[in-house]
C-alpha cells in the first residue's frame, strides 16, 4: 500500500511539473520558435514620414525605448530583403512599415517572415480596428499585421459649383450618369468627374463588387477578372469615358490641376487623403482666402440594390512583425502605440476606431476648405467601414499588370469591357509565376450575418 502511494505521488510530481515545463517553454518561445529575451533590443523598418512620431515612443516608455531602434528606409524593399536575410541566416527586422497588399506575399514559404501578433496585442485592440480594416491581416487565427491608416474612397466635390448649378449630390452610379448626362448637355464646359487613371477603374470595379484578385488562404487565390459584375462595371465605365462624362488622368499633371483651380468640374472620387495632400497643397493653397470651404465630400455612389456603397481603398498602411524576433511582445508594444496613440496626431485617417474618433474631434475642425467639417467627419467614418477588402491587391501586384492594359485602352485598342479578358490573362500568368494556380470561377464575400 505504502508502495503504491509513493508511485501515486511521483506520478503526480511528475504530471504537475511537465505541464509547469510545457508552460514554460511556451512562454519562453516567440511565434517563430526563436527562444524568447525580454532584454533583447528590437529594430524598427520605418519610414522618413514617421520618424519623428515614432521618436516618442522612447519618451514616453524610456525603459522600452532604449531598446529600441528605429532604421529609416524604404519598405517596399522589404519582400527582396527577406530572401538575402534567409539566405544569410540574420539580419531581419522585429517589425517593419509595409503596405497591407505586402503582407500575404511575405508570408509565403519563400519569405516566412511574418510573427503572430494574436499573442502580444489584447482582444480590446484587436477588436478596436474598423470593420474589415485588419481583413488581408489575418490567416486563419493568426494575426499578422496591424492597420496603420485608412485610405477608402469618398466623393470629393466642388462646393460652389454644385451650388451654383442646383446640382443634386448623386447617391447611386445610375443617378451619377444620368447627372453627368445632363450637365454635358447644359454646360459642356464643366467637367463632370474627374479621377486618376488606373485607380478610377480600379474603384468601379471594386464597387460592385468584382472578384479580380481573393486570397482564399495560404497559397489559395481566386482570380476571375470576368465575373459579371466586372463586366457591369466595366460596360458602364466604358460609357462614362467614352461620352466625356468621367475623365481619367494624371491628377498631379500640369493641366488636371489647371482644370481644378479653374473650378469647372463638380466630382472628384478618391481616397480619403487626397483631400488633405493632393486638392490642398498641389491644388490650392492651404492659407488662400478663397479655398475656404471650397471642398465638400460626399459617400461614394452605390448600385441600385446595394445597401450601401462597397468602396475602394487607394494607399494605407499597415505594422507586421518579424517570426525571428526575439522581443515580440516590446516589438508588438510599439506597433500598437503607432496604430492607436501617435496616429491620431497624423495626417491620413487612423483605423484604429477610437483614435479615428479623436482624430475627428482634434484634427477636423481645422482642415477649414472643407465646405462643412462635421458633415465632413461624419462621412469619413462612415465610409470607413465600407471597405469591400474581400478584394485584395496581393500577391500579385495590380498595378504592374494594368498599366500596360490601360494604355491601350486609353489609345482606343481595347475598351474597358475588352480589357477584362486582358486583365484575367496577365493576372493569371504573374500568379502562376509565383507558384499560385488560381480559382477562376464564383467570388468570396463578407459573411452574412
Amino acid at each position: 500500500m505504502l508502495k503504491r502511494r509513493i508511485f501515486y505521488f511521483l506520478f503526480v510530481v511528475m504530471l504537475v511539473m511537465s505541464q509547469l515545463m510545457a508552460c514554460k517553454s511556451a512562454k519562453s518561445e516567440g511565434t517563430g520558435g526563436v527562444k524568447i529575451d525580454k532584454n533583447a533590443k528590437v529594430e524598427i523598418w520605418i519610414d522618413a514620414a514617421r520618424e519623428e512620431v515614432a521618436g516618442k515612443f522612447a519618451t514616453k516608455y524610456p525603459d522600452k525605448g532604449k531598446l529600441l531602434t528605429l532604421t529609416t528606409t524604404d519598405y517596399g524593399q522589404l519582400p527582396q530583403k527577406i530572401l538575402f536575410w534567409n539566405n544569410v541566416g540574420g539580419g531581419w527586422p522585429d517589425a517593419s512599415f509595409s503596405e497591407p497588399q505586402i503582407v500575404p506575399w511575405i508570408n509565403d514559404a519563400a519569405h516566412s517572415y511574418l510573427g503572430d501578433l494574436k499573442p502580444f496585442v489584447s482582444k480590446e485592440v484587436i477588436d478596436g480596428f474598423a470593420p474589415g480594416a485588419l481583413e488581408t491581416c489575418w490567416d486563419g487565427d493568426k494575426l499578422y499585421c496591424l492597420r496603420n491608416d485608412l485610405a477608402f474612397y469618398v466623393l470629393w466635390y466642388n462646393a460652389p459649383k454644385v451650388k451654383e448649378l442646383g446640382i443634386n449630390l448623386p447617391t447611386t452610379y445610375e443617378e451619377l450618369k444620368a447627372t453627368c448626362e445632363k450637365l454635358k448637355a447644359d454646360h459642356p464646359e464643366v467637367q463632370c468627374a474627374i479621377g486618376q487613371v488606373a485607380e478610377s477603374f480600379t474603384s468601379i470595379l471594386v464597387s460592385n463588387k468584382c472578384p479580380f484578385q481573393q486570397i482564399l488562404g495560404p497559397g489559395k487565390l481566386r482570380i476571375n477578372a470576368v465575373h459579371e459584375n466586372c463586366v457591369k462595371a466595366a460596360k458602364y465605365f466604358d460609357e462614362m469615358t467614352s461620352k466625356g462624362y468621367y475623365k481619367v488622368t494624371d491628377m498631379w499633371a500640369s493641366d488636371t490641376s489647371d482644370l481644378i483651380k479653374s473650378g469647372n468640374w463638380l466630382f472628384m472620387p478618391s481616397s480619403s487623403w487626397f483631400g488633405d495632400y493632393v486638392i490642398r497643397g498641389t491644388y490650392f493653397d492651404a492659407t488662400d482666402p478663397a479655398f475656404q470651404g471650397m471642398i465638400g465630400v460626399a459617400p461614394m455612389p452605390k448600385w441600385e440594390g446595394q445597401d450601401h456603397p462597397w468602396v475602394y481603398w487607394w494607399g494605407g498602411a499597415a505594422w507586421v512583425l518579424s517570426r525571428h524576433s526575439k522581443n515580440p511582445q516590446l516589438t508588438a508594444d510599439f506597433l500598437v502605440y503607432m496604430t492607436t496613440d501617435v496616429i491620431k496626431e497624423q495626417g491620413t485617417y487612423p483605423a484604429y476606431m477610437p483614435a479615428a474618433d479623436e482624430w475627428l474631434k482634434t484634427r477636423m475642425p481645422t482642415l477649414t476648405y472643407l465646405e462643412d467639417t462635421t458633415k465632413a467627419g461624419q462621412i469619413l467614418k462612415q465610409e470607413a467601414s465600407h471597405m469591400w477588402t474581400m478584394d485584395t491587391e496581393a500577391p500579385v501586384v495590380i498595378r504592374e499588370i494594368w498599366g500596360p492594359i490601360q494604355t491601350r485602352v486609353t489609345s482606343g485598342e481595347l475598351t474597358y469591357e475588352q480589357a477584362l479578358q486582358e486583365y484575367q490573362k496577365g493576372l493569371l500568368d504573374a500568379a502562376g509565376k509565383l507558384g499560385y494556380q488560381p480559382e477562376t470561377t464564383g467570388l468570396d464575400d463578407f459573411p452574412t450575418k
